[in-house]
């Protein structure tokens, strides 16, 4: 029994070394199916990472050249990516690119013009280690990657800065109602001469994140406590910035901002890291915030200034509202926009004690009462950066300074002032009936012996202004100069005497209403009296008044806030080409 069971088992041995051998076989075939086809994932894996990285590397020379200036550009920074990522698996990289623009999410290829992406494709041969199991010799990775180059822009529309720093004192009394505080012009320069960064303000205790800042809500105090953390930070040299800014904070003006939304102010991205690298005017911040909240009422200052005939009693308001000034982001984004301040709003003003005039030929009369109204309307204005031309950043010289356009587009605008004057006397009927008017009198008030004395009223509305349209235009900056000096588009705020334009009203002859075309005999000698240099009401009260409005009033706001009519003044703040990111 025991050598029939010995005998049987010996047999099994036979058997099962078989299947042994048979299941080894499968299991290095599998192995080797393993193997090969992992190593050809990971070299899949590293094409990719090739092809996304030499596509970045590629996407940071498009910088405004052409397809064919780019060509022999992209050849030598291909071979330059190329050994910088040789440690890749299996053969070297074989790499090529193409040249076009993203259109709709897709990648278009271009032969020619100024390209904007580029598509890299990155492929290997793996040689496989079992071949001899598989039968297959090597197995192909292939991967590509496209990426975009884009440009991140700043500029703004009108500047706090500008007039502090050119020793216009006059600016002072507006940006003083302005920010709710009394500073000397010490102050203000100082905090014209202090930047900050919004990734600074991001970073402070008081935000934490750029979200924080530019998304939703904030309050005005926080913004003025996050630049005061930012710049004490910061070494040396903004002990009087701080102290001014300390002083803002601690004002009432300040408690009644509230909060605000600084992306109505500043339109700037929370992603775009170029945007918020960039230095900003402190006092630029600080002012464009505080009229983050829609409307700020200018109140109307004593402009009288010793000028006769003006009296004190005035009506109305001017409304500033201030809307985008600073703009970064990449050309044509939504970004890439800022909005002017306008200004907007009717003065009246109430004339008494005027002049006489003393007119040849009808002796004295009286300028017995007058009322004027200042009207401002400087109508909203807009810019945006565009492309083409593609941004260019330079080294920033005179010979090769970093250069981008801004489309300006301005509505309807005017700023007039306008004076109602009723003119008034007794002339005798000779001096009339010497100018022509003999019949007319004769018809209205009946036979008149040539020393009765007829009593005329004569209105007259005495215009100085402008006004535009509006329109569109382009500002092609230059870095320099355009970073302190800039393109303005549009006519100064300013009223020129020189102008004024008389209109005649009505006229009374003997309390009866004469018609205009038969009297201008008559009203020719008073508003030429008007509005010459002499003694009377022209060269007394409106001259003089329109000084001060130019010189005490709006002309120090326009220069404050960068206001022209119908325009704006543009300034460039900095620009970042060939940023590149991965698109597809």
């Amino acid at each position: 029994m025991w050598r029939r069971l010995r005998g049987t088992r010996t047999d099994e041995r036979g058997a099962v070394t078989l299947v042994v051998v048979f299941v080894l076989a499968v299991m290095m075939i599998g192995s080797a199916f393993v193997v090969d086809l992992g190593l050809q994932r990971v070299a899949r894996s590293d094409m990719q990472a090739v092809a996304d990285l030499v596509a970045l590397d590629l996407a940071r020379e498009l910088d405004g050249r052409t397809v064919s200036q780019l060509q022999p550009v992209m050849d030598a920074a291909l071979a330059r990516s190329l050994a910088r990522n040789a440690d890749s698996v299996g053969e070297d990289a074989d790499l090529d690119y193409s040249l076009g623009r993203m259109w709709q999410g897709e990648f278009d290829e271009v032969g020619s013009g100024v390209p904007t992406a580029v598509r890299v494709g990155a492929s290997t041969e793996v040689a496989f280690a079992f071949a001899a199991f598989t039968g297959t010799e090597s197995g192909a990775a292939a991967r590509s990657a496209v990426a975009e180059s884009s440009s991140t822009t700043c500029f703004r529309l009108g500047s706090f800065v500008a007039a502090v720093r050119a020793d216009d004192s006059t600016v002072l009394a507006p940006l003083n109602a302005l920010l709710g505080v009394k500073l000397d012009l010490v102050s203000y320069k100082a905090l014209a001469g202090a930047d900050v960064r919004l990734a600074q303000l991001a970073a402070s205790s008081v935000f934490g994140t750029p979200e924080e800042l530019l998304s939703g809500q904030v309050q005005y105090s926080d913004v003025l406590a996050a630049a005061i953390e930012a710049l004490s930070n910061e070494p040396g040299g903004n002990t009087v910035a701080v102290q001014a800014l300390t002083k803002i904070l601690a004002s009432n003006t300040t408690a009644t901002v509230g909060a605000i939304a600084l992306s109505d102010v500043l339109h700037v991205a929370p992603t775009d890291a170029a945007a918020l690298a960039v230095d900003l005017d402190v006092l630029d911040l600080v002012g464009s915030a505080r009229l983050a909240n829609g409307k700020y009422f200018l109140g109307v200052p004593n402009i009288q200034g010793q000028v006769p005939g003006v009296g004190f009693q005035f009506t109305g308001a001017l409304y500033l509202i201030s809307a985008a000034e600073l703009a970064c982001g990449a050309p044509n984004s939504a970004q890439a926009v800022a909005d002017t301040s306008q200004l907007d709003g009717t003065v009246g003003i109430t004339f008494t004690n005027m002049p006489s005039l003393n007119i040849s030929g009808l002796g004295t009369v009286q300028t017995a009462k007058g009322t004027g109204s200042l009207q401002v309307v400087a109508g909203s204005g807009k810019g945006q950066v565009v492309s083409p031309p593609a941004v260019h950043c330079g080294k920033n010289t005179a010979a090769d300074p970093t250069t981008f356009r801004v489309d300006v587009s301005t509505g309807l605008a005017s700023y007039r002032l306008e004076t109602n004057v009723t003119v008034g006397g007794d002339v005798q009927f000779k001096a009339l009936q010497d100018l022509g008017l003999g019949p007319l009198l004769t018809n209205l008030l009946g036979l008149l012996g040539l020393n009765t004395k007829v009593a005329i009223e004569v209105d007259v509305r005495l215009s100085i202004g402008t006004a535009s349209a509006g329109g569109t235009g382009h500002a092609d900056l230059k870095l320099p100069p355009n970073d302190t000096t800039p393109i303005s588009t549009g006519s100064p705020m300013v009223l020129d005497p020189a102008t004024v334009v008389p209109t005649v009203l009505s006229v009374k002859l003997g309390g009866k209403a004469a018609n205009l075309s038969a009297v201008t005999a008559l009203t020719s000698l008073i508003t030429n009296a008007l509005v010459t240099s002499g003694k009377g009401f022209f060269e007394k009260s409106l001259t003089p008044l329109v000084a001060n409005i130019n010189q005490d009033f709006i002309g120090p706001v326009a220069r404050m806030i960068g206001l022209r009519l119908a325009g704006a003044d543009v300034y460039g703040v900095h620009a970042t080409c060939a940023r590149p990111r991965l698109s597809q």
